[in-house]
């Protein structure tokens, strides 16, 4: 009999020990997974070059950015996570970031909530389009709402940006700066050439690749007349385009249905002014 229950006490002690080993190892596996996922990279735009110029560009300002606009956070991996810890590092700041396409954005905020915890407490995100979202949220805000930073990456749009541009600028202070993605490419065509004619801001395109990035610091708070003057006719030139106008007037369903008849680079290229072959 004492010898059964001795028997049975050692099977009892192994099982808990197999039990409290596995325990273990599913914790373990469980950390390092979760390890991984806060390091691991996140999908987003932007390549190397231009990640470092957008953090730069807010730890080294001066004042430091307290209020970010951020348009177009696809997955997070680009512009968002690097602006968001970029303010951490400054120690202040918050970051708003709007995103349209319901099939990322609960996918971008739980990538921030998991690859940047340290710094996801700055930050708010946005849902809808820019043209709707931006007027509520400034007048959430009230009048004298002050935007320090803005980013832009929406749409392929140009019509997008100059929007986005003519509903902050008059609460960017001078000193305050924008920068903007895909300057060389559909998106920027009418928001470079109207902002660098502007003499209140100064500009800089960085040739960072196929997209390139503009970079634009508010030095005065508003142009000389002549300045707007000539970046306002400039602006109505480009909008004459007769691609741009066919796009702006006929419906979208109609414009994707013609992209889809043409050639798949050409397509690309009217697009969103990609117009490499394997780019």
């Amino acid at each position: 009999m004492s010898q059964a229950l001795s028997a049975a006490a050692k099977l009892t002690k192994a099982a808990a020990t197999r039990i409290l080993v596995h325990e273990s190892r599913r914790i373990a596996d469980r950390r390092d997974s979760t390890r991984m996922a806060t390091t691991a990279d996140i999908e987003g735009q932007l390549n190397e070059t231009e990640r470092r110029l957008l953090t730069e560009a807010i730890t080294t300002a001066r004042p430091k950015p307290k209020v970010v606009i951020e348009v177009g956070t696809w997955l997070g991996g680009g512009s968002t996570i690097h602006i968001l810890r970029a303010l951490e590092q400054n120690g202040e700041g918050h970051l708003w970031g709007i995103e349209a396409d319901p099939a990322v954005y609960a996918r971008m905020i739980e990538n921030i909530r998991v690859a940047a915890p340290e710094a996801s407490h700055r930050f708010t995100p946005l849902f809808g389009y820019s043209e709707d979202v931006l007027p509520k949220w400034l007048a959430e805000r009230g009048p004298g709402c002050q935007v320090d930073f803005v980013f832009l990456d929406g749409g392929n749009n140009p019509r997008e940006q100059i929007v986005e541009f003519k509903l902050l600028d008059p609460h960017i202070p001078v000193g305050g700066q924008l920068m903007a993605h895909d300057a060389k490419l559909r998106k920027g065509k009418w928001l470079v050439p109207y902002l660098s004619a502007l003499d209140n801001w100064q500009v800089t395109i960085h040739d960072t690749g196929p997209e390139g990035l503009l970079h634009a610091l508010k030095v005065a708070a508003r142009p000389t007349p002549a300045s707007l003057r000539r970046a306002t006719l400039r602006l109505f030139m480009l909008q004459c385009n007769p691609i741009e106008l066919a796009a702006a007037v006929l419906p979208s369903s109609v414009c994707g249905f013609v992209l889809k008849l043409l050639p798949r680079r050409f397509a690309r290229g009217l697009s969103d002014g990609r117009w490499q072959r394997n780019g």
